[in-house]
């Protein structure tokens, strides 16, 4: 009967023993915060814009996120500001516009995206009292060449504007044109004339 009695009384005892002297074990550190984003940065060779957007631009002469990105037509910016411009940041989990975003799952279907920018462009107008004649694609680089080429060809069909994006050029910032050129085809070319009924 003791035994049994021992048996109940050991977790009881071990508990109130535990009241008056037990210390938790302290909590644990939190891990180091390994953030692509805040290693990014902290990088002092990153540009100003670069740091203002936190994503890391594509380099002109080697960067993979466009199809032929080296050939592109470009010129050298100075003194870009994202606030002056309509800037759509594109990273591999979201398309960022004014106030407006599409993340994750909805990047995968072409209306959520081309909803976006149409309605960015509605706001512009409505803010600035004029429509937008460009709209620049900020692109980090570790953006996959497939979202890229789409978010560009949606853009390009959303608007009448001109479509940009901005690259490194070394330590240069640059905007390469995306717009295809103007067909200048048979602009010489006197149009044929309209048959009549006899």
């Amino acid at each position: 009967m003791r035994l049994v009695h021992l048996k109940f009384l050991a977790p009881v005892l071990a508990l109130s023993a535990c009241a008056k002297g037990c210390e938790s074990p302290p909590p644990a550190v939190p891990p180091a915060v390994t953030d692509a984003g805040q290693a990014k940065a902290d990088d002092p060779n990153r540009l100003p814009i670069e740091r203002e957007l936190d994503l890391q631009l594509p380099d002109r002469r080697g960067g993979a996120v466009l199809p032929g990105l080296q050939m592109l037509p470009f010129r050298r910016l100075t003194g870009f500001e994202a606030k002056k411009n309509l800037v759509a940041r594109l990273d591999a989990h979201s398309l960022r516009i004014l106030e407006r975003e599409v993340r994750d799952e909805r990047l995968q279907f072409d209306i959520a995206i081309t909803t976006t920018l149409r309605s960015a462009a509605q706001d512009y107008r409505q803010r600035a009292g004029l429509e937008p004649n460009r709209l620049v694609l900020a692109i980090d680089a570790g953006v996959s060449q497939e979202l890229t080429t789409r978010v560009r060809k949606l853009a390009l069909q959303a608007s009448q504007w001109r479509v940009v994006a901005l690259a490194r050029d070394g330590e240069q910032l640059v905007e390469l044109s995306l717009s295809p050129p103007p067909d200048r085809r048979g602009a010489d070319v006197p149009a044929e004339p309209t048959p009549t009924a006899p």
